[in-house]
């Protein structure tokens, strides 16, 4: 009983973050290793942020660790069920190019595949769910 409650009650909290995105503007700092191709599996793939502005809501890091839902489709062109969490014009990720990102906790929006090369950072990490140059 308290086990499932425990459950509803976290369950919730991640519902709150995903209704109250933060909005900042960063830039793509690195792109680490290769993307996989689209036909193999749908994945997200984590890229580094530096922070430059936070225009809504509350965050303190400078640096941020991202997760971006099937990269190689353009932001917008997603059709499947994530189509709701991958919306902006971003055609293609490129290292250096400047974001406004709309972005939420991954845990709790995302529990497929993630492909992160920052396996020693413990850092939070988010889910990218608009992406604009």
């Amino acid at each position: 009983m308290i086990k499932n409650l425990l459950i509803a009650i976290l369950a919730a909290a991640a519902f709150t973050f995903a209704a109250d995105p933060i909005t900042i503007e960063g830039r793509l700092t690195e792109i680490p290793g290769k993307m996989p191709s689209n036909d193999l599996y749908s994945y997200v793939y984590v890229f580094k942020y530096k922070v430059q502005k936070v225009i809504s809501g509350k965050l303190d890091a400078k640096e941020i660790l991202v997760g971006v839902y099937n990269p190689l489709i353009a932001r917008g062109k997603v059709k499947d069920k994530m189509a709701d969490k991958s919306k902006g014009n971003v055609g293609e990720f490129k290292a250096k190019a400047k974001h406004t990102l709309k972005i939420v906790p991954l845990e709790g929006n995302w529990d497929g595949a993630v492909e992160d090369e920052y396996f020693d950072d413990e850092s939070p990490r988010y889910l990218a769910i608009e992406v604009n140059e």
